[in-house]
């Protein structure tokens, strides 16, 4: 038995995308066949069924309404399927056969989506291209559900700076040239399972012919110049392979993506996937929400594109001093008119989604509901520009100038779009009567034709005497007269039976027949007359495409300014001063933004930071667990991070020097799977640190070496501070609980302590969360162990066995100490109470921070 017609024109077709999944229109239904039909059953939860089609067996099928496709594509997508749609259209295959013609007409991979089930709003959905050279590599990353595009290119170390990249973009598709592929194994990305799969594409796609071919095509250049290919070969290929996925997936030109940005590698702060994770900058650590995160905090926008913006702020701290201080300008203007603020939130607040309706406008899938919606944020932006035009900062300044003139965009959606146009075009009568005197026309046939049914129904009541009589319509039949089955015998000869139903007959006459050839002929006359007047709307809006993006990024600027602007005036948070040269980071009375802002019952105790390159290099903090070290290391980084961005820090003063990179070593992260310890992992990071830190980065490492014997990870804590002090003269954080390293202060040049205030109070302790000078010179781990709430009897066995331990080395042999060690130790007591006496500053140091720091020196003579 010979296959169908139209099973073998599927399976020919299927042969083209293999590695897609086929949704294949068959009338009001995408059918799936075969191992497609049975991977969508399971994933769609769908039955899966049969289909006799020429073959021994029937063929797995199983299929969707196909105006539900929206509906179940993001699904598949979700688990990183593609999805081929292929489309049927009015031509048959051959002048003998009646099966219809069906092609391909867009391929909808994770990175291509522009539909609105398929994406979140408040983040980006890049597609990304990587390419590896053997020498350097290069990257290039689109959002076409927005317009974004942007490329990279990278040095001979590219390795971690494509992970760095792809933790920071995060992008839901990669794809990549046989090099690429072949390294992506060494990603600490890909071994956490950030990044998703990656997608080998031929080498083809990558050529630099191919790529200036498709660059001047895409953004209608007579040469690639502008982007410096003599130095950016790389990322120009980059840039290829993406242009040609995007040109064999959509089969269009993406003409949305109207602008190309080079990102040079000095412009943004470097972070690793340690310090995002360590800082919690967009998700928290222990629930991987946005709760409790840095985003949580300061996402206060009113707008998709703002929201979006905000994310990518965050994950992108500005290196130069001039685009941190324009921000930070128009910040401070915001705080301090807060009538003005207030007006321009408001008016924000009515914009939608300009960015992805302009997607939806260069892919003609725009509906005329969102027209409409796209209409009334336009009518926002002249209120916006009269809020603006006193604005005094540059930035503020320059949005009003890129909030442009759209009036022609809103007066043709409004002349032409019926305000109560649906998202649907299918049944038409979305275009505005009086806009076309065709459409009206063709319209009028339709509507003389509705108005003569309704006359013909009271005519034949009064006719045949059936008062129950009416007329009707369904696509199957057509135009109808139903009887009710027990008044049948009143049916004039002139009636023909059309249809039975449960309780009537349905007849049609020779003049309703007529009727209804000239109706909905009208009626498709009409509806392809609004469909290509629709069409030559959308052209004419996409030649607006371009203002309407740069309108979109000045609005979203805007709102995550205004959003900056009501965080800092809620949490009382100061405008910090930014140097561009130095090593200063000098912050008084800073607070962690997310912790002070998720307290609800206590207040949160302020701590100053005082580190440079030179004297204060190195703060080494010691006091027990829960003291709250972690959390004061943390928060200097997110004051660091935070003014890095723009954005008003918690604190009463703060002073930075501009910092290239923030690394973070805190906590455990076992690596077991990919057959790493803890301590494994916590070499692995602390190397990282070394190789890449600078002497303008600032280190966090947070109980360094515990994950070893204490003798070892001692010896490791101690020539790492030697190793900082000596060759990277970086600004560093160092946490520990070996009292023993507290004596490099004065041996190691820059290293200071530090301590964290602690109360013994009746067999307890009590944490005051003050960061002081000098060292702590007992560890609480009982007392703290005891507040954790462990067993009584636990804790009181533990001191006993504590005391024995004591005892036991009060009484061993002390080895000997020859009199230049002893005169050094005595020397270093004298220099440290010196050093933290000078230091002392007594126009601002409380009288709590007095005693401690007096008390914590008597305690450390005594002790020597």
């Amino acid at each position: 038995m010979a296959l169908s017609e139209m099973m073998k024109q599927y399976l020919l077709t299927k042969e083209q995308y293999k590695d897609c999944i086929l949704f294949y229109r068959l009338g009001d239904f995408y059918e799936m066949f075969y191992d497609d039909a049975i991977t969508c059953s399971k994933v769609l939860e769908l039955t899966l069924t049969g289909k006799d089609c020429g073959e021994e067996q029937r063929a797995p099928m199983c299929g969707i309404p196909h105006h539900a496709k929206d509906t179940y594509i993001p699904k598949l997508l979700e688990k990183g399927y593609k999805v081929a749609i292929c489309e049927q259209t009015n031509t048959p295959i051959s002048e003998k056969s009646k099966v219809v013609k069906r092609v391909v007409v867009r391929i909808i991979t994770p990175g291509t989506a522009i539909e609105e089930e398929s994406l979140s709003a408040d983040r980006n959905n890049y597609l990304m291209s990587i390419f590896v050279s053997k020498t350097d590599a290069g990257i290039a990353v689109a959002d076409i559900s927005t317009g974004f595009m942007q490329f990279m290119t990278l040095g001979a170390n590219y390795m971690q700076a494509i992970d760095d990249v792809i933790v920071r973009l995060r992008p839901a598709e990669i794809i990549c040239n046989a090099l690429a592929f072949d390294v992506r194994e060494k990603l600490a990305c890909v071994h956490s399972e950030i990044a998703p799969v990656f997608n080998k594409c031929e080498e083809s796609y990558f050529s630099y012919g191919q790529a200036e071919k498709l660059l001047k095509k895409q953004f209608e250049l007579k040469n690639i110049d502008t982007y410096e290919p003599s130095m950016n070969k790389s990322g120009i290929q980059a840039v290829g392979g993406l242009l040609s996925y995007l040109a064999e997936t959509q089969m269009r030109l993406v003409s949305n993506i109207k602008k190309l940005q080079f990102v040079r590698d000095d412009r943004f702060m470097q972070l690793d996937m340690n310090t995002r994770r360590n800082l919690e900058l967009t998700e928290s650590m222990s629930l991987k929400k946005k709760f409790g995160s840095l985003l949580w905090l300061l996402d206060q926008t009113t707008t998709p594109m703002g929201a979006r913006l905000m994310r990518k702020i965050i994950n992108e701290p500005l290196q130069h001093k001039n685009e941190i201080d324009a921000r930070l300008d128009a910040v401070e203007e915001l705080v301090g008119n807060a009538v003005f603020a207030d007006d321009v939130i408001e008016q924000i607040s009515r914009v939608q989604d300009i960015e992805r309706k302009c997607a939806k406008i260069s892919a003609g899938t725009i509906m005329p509901k969102e027209l409409i919606a796209l209409a009334d944020t336009l009518k926002v932006i002249p209120k916006l520009k009269n809020l603006l035009v006193d604005a005094k900062s540059p930035l503020l300044t320059k949005i009003n100038d890129t909030l442009y003139d759209l009036d022609k965009v809103y007066n043709l959606i409004d002349s032409a779009i019926s305000e109560d146009a649906t998202n649907n075009r299918k049944d038409g009568g979305y275009i505005k009567q009086g806009y076309s005197t065709e459409l009206d026309m063709a319209r009028s046939m339709g509507e003389y034709g509705k108005t003569w049914l309704a006359e013909l129904e009271v005519k034949e009541k009064e006719r045949t005497g059936i008062k129950n009589l009416k007329t009707g319509y369904n696509r199957v039949f057509g135009y109808y007269i139903e009887v009710s089955a027990g008044q049948t015998s009143l049916v004039p000869d002139n009636y023909i039976r059309k249809q039975t139903t449960v309780n009537s007959e349905r007849y049609i006459t020779p003049e309703l027949k007529e009727m209804e050839y000239k109706i909905l002929n009208s009626n498709e006359e009409s509806l392809k007359i609004e469909s290509k007047i629709y069409a030559d709307i959308l052209e004419v809006l996409n030649s607006f495409v371009e203002l309407m993006l740069e309108t979109s990024y000045s609005l979203a600027c805007l709102d995550v300014l205004s959003s900056f602007a009501v965080v800092s005036k809620r949490y009382n948070y100061t405008k910090p001063t930014i140097l561009q040269t130095g090593s200063e980071l000098k912050i008084v009375d800073g607070r962690h933004p997310v912790v002070e802002a998720l307290l609800k019952n206590s207040s949160f105790v302020p701590n100053d930071c005082n580190l440079d390159s030179e004297d204060n290099r190195l703060m080494l903090i010691t006091g027990p667990n829960m003291a709250g070290k972690s959390t004061y290391m943390r928060q200097i980084a997110i004051i660091t991070l935070l003014a890095h961005i723009g954005m008003f820090v918690p604190a009463k003063e703060a002073t930075l020097s501009i910092v290239d990179r923030i690394f973070t070593r805190v906590g455990a992260s076992d690596d077991l799977a990919f057959g790493q310890s803890t301590f494994m992992v916590e070499m692995s990071e602390v190397a990282n640190i070394l190789n890449n830190a600078t002497g303008k980065s600032l280190i966090i490492l947070d109980e360094v070496g515990r994950g070893t014997s204490t003798y070892d990870g001692l010896s490791i804590a101690w020539a790492l501070i030697e190793y900082l002090s000596k060759h990277l003269v970086a600004k560093t954080l160092f946490s520990t609980h070996y009292h023993e390293l507290t004596e490099l202060e004065g041996k190691v040049d820059g290293v200071k302590n530090y301590r964290v205030m602690v109360r013994e109070f009746e067999d307890s302790v009590v944490f005051l969360h003050k960061i002081a000078r000098g060292s702590a010179n007992k560890s609480f781990g009982i007392e703290v162990a005891k507040l954790a709430g462990l067993p009584s009897e636990l804790v009181k066995r533990s001191k006993e066995i504590l005391k024995m331990q004591e005892d036991i080395n009060a009484l061993s042999p002390k080895p000997a100490i020859n009199n230049e060690n002893k005169q050094k130790r005595q020397s270093f007591n004298a220099d440290e109470v010196i050093n933290v006496l000078k230091e002392l500053d007594m126009d601002t140091v409380s009288p709590l921070m007095a005693f401690g720091t007096l008390q914590n020196l008597v305690d450390k003579v005594k002790d020597k």
